[in-house]
């Protein structure tokens, strides 16, 4: 009871302020720096994000059924890489020719 009394009347002070000079809240000249830094910055990225985006397909769809058909059945489809083909002489499986 009595540390409660002894402490009491210095809760009840207020605290000094800080200190505060005239150019307390003004900006600086680093502060100029640092923005335009930041939005040269961010024009950059606005512009290499354009170009990546400019590499996505319209569409993440699958291939259309026609192409598939067209692959399985051997004739070429155009925009494919050539299908690799067995040499004369030799069997699909690789051994020798029967």
């Amino acid at each position: 009871m009595i540390t409660v009394v002894a402490v009491q009347p210095l809760l009840g002070q207020d605290p000094d302020p800080p200190a505060q000079g005239p150019e307390f809240g003004g900006s600086s000249p680093i502060g100029l720096v640092v923005t335009l830094f930041m939005l040269v910055a961010l024009i950059f990225l606005i512009r290499s994000m354009n170009k990546h985006l400019r590499k996505v397909p319209p569409s993440f769809d699958p291939e259309p059924p026609e192409r598939e058909q067209a692959e399985s059945a051997g004739s070429p489809v155009p925009g494919a890489p050539p299908s690799p083909r067995p040499s004369p002489g030799s069997s699909a499986d690789g051994g020798p020719p029967n």
